[in-house]
């Protein structure tokens, strides 16, 4: 498989996750945090994923492949974010 089509496999796996994982957390935070907490809940099984199963040598590039991706992603989560209201069973503190 080439780059570009790994590249973009990887920028489309990102957004998924990152928009799928937002949604689901929405039900329990208001839209920012709970974009912030998709982001972070993310980066925290996909930055382990590498240096659990993989050689010391392929750290860097693994985590560079999902890492950009979720980089290049976040701002389009924030801002959707930032356009939704709240949930109408949330009530912020």
């Amino acid at each position: 498989m080439s780059l570009p089509v790994l590249g973009l496999f990887a920028l489309a796996y990102s957004g998924l996750v990152l928009f799928a994982l937002a949604n689901a957390v929405r039900k329990l935070f208001p839209p920012m945090r709970a974009a912030w907490t998709a982001f972070g809940v993310s980066a925290a099984v996909h930055g382990a994923t590498p240096f659990l199963f993989s050689e010391s040598e392929r750290w860097l590039p693994l985590t560079l492949f999902w890492l950009v991706p979720h980089l290049l992603i976040l701002p389009l989560l924030l801002f959707a974010a930032r356009r939704q209201p709240p949930a109408p069973d949330h009530h912020p503190r």
